[in-house]
């Protein structure tokens, strides 16, 4: 009974310990980070009324390697549940309102 009853206290400590580590931020690829923009750019302008689709595909490339030019490295904070970090957010922000820009 002895051995049982330190054995759930072992296992109830590790879990413990384990658990109040802190999480391990997920990171993602360069190339990841570029796609999920050109999801983000081709999803907030399908729905732009009167958009030209035609040229939407080729500005939402163009806006995600504009973004992508201010970040350095191969691996980031991956978005968690579809949104991006503050930095990342404005980055493709500004990159897709400068590729849609009326000139």
């Amino acid at each position: 009974m002895r051995v049982i009853s330190g054995t759930v206290a072992a296992v109830a400590l590790a879990v413990g310990v384990v658990g109040a580590m802190p999480a391990s931020a997920d990171t993602i690829s360069r190339d990841n980070l570029a796609r999920k923009f050109l999801d983000y750019c081709v999803n907030t302008q399908y729905r732009v009324e009167g958009i030209d689709r035609n040229s939407m595909i080729d500005r939402c490339r163009k806006a995600s390697v504009q973004a992508m030019t201010q970040f350095e490295g191969d691996s980031f904070d991956a978005p968690s549940r579809s949104k991006f970090t503050a930095e990342q957010d404005r980055a493709i922000r500004a990159a897709v309102a400068a590729a849609f820009a009326k000139k």
